[in-house]
């Protein structure tokens, strides 16, 4: 069996034969991005309240849709279906939400 030839290894030093590089010109200052919306704020801890698993964002049960899917004022995620949500228990396996204890 004949040995398959090596790779060089590579070097990270710089040549001594070669000059060292040109620094780069400091570029001009770069404006600051505007500032991001702020979260939505807490929704007021009256009624039922549900955090979302994903990111923990609070919505209230007077919040959400009467009807369709529910989505985390947060990040936006489908929480589950706004029945499930108002059943007598809630079916919490079909939810992506915890109840909130105070």
């Amino acid at each position: 069996m004949t040995e398959r030839p090596r790779r060089p290894i590579l070097h990270l030093k710089l040549n001594p034969d070669r000059p060292p590089p040109i620094p780069a010109v400091p570029a001009a200052p770069v404006k600051a991005a505007p500032a991001r919306p702020a979260k939505p704020a807490a929704p007021a801890l009256t009624g039922e309240v549900w955090k979302c698993k994903p990111c923990g964002a609070a919505i209230a049960l007077a919040d959400m849709p009467l009807e369709g899917d529910v989505r985390c004022p947060g990040c936006n995620a489908r929480l589950g279906k706004a029945e499930d949500f108002r059943a007598d228990p809630p079916r919490t396996e079909r939810l992506r939400a915890r109840l909130y204890k105070r």
